[in-house]
């Protein structure tokens, strides 16, 4: 079982895509989308190299101060490091 802090405004989805919503500043979207670079750059980073492969507003969650996570990791793959050569 999979448990997940609770973010009290729901998915991103539902800022950008649902009627009667107040629309967010672009600063707000600015931040929402350095969480987003920074938790893609945090699973990749890591050791056991993971592929978060279901990026879409519905899979990223929004907190009270409006603050983004990644969410639904159903898709996510440890990724095969190979390492290329290239000759000229």
């Amino acid at each position: 079982m999979l448990v997940y802090e609770f973010m009290p405004k729901g998915s991103l989805e539902n800022h950008l895509f649902k009627r009667g919503v107040q629309p967010m500043a672009w600063c707000t979207r600015m931040q929402i989308a350095i969480d987003i670079a920074r938790g893609l750059t945090f699973l990749h980073s890591l050791n056991a190299n993971i592929i978060y492969r279901d990026l879409k507003a519905s899979n990223i969650l929004i907190n009270s101060k409006f603050r983004a996570k990644l969410s639904d990791f159903g898709l996510a793959r440890k990724a095969i490091i190979t390492s290329f050569s290239y000759s000229t």
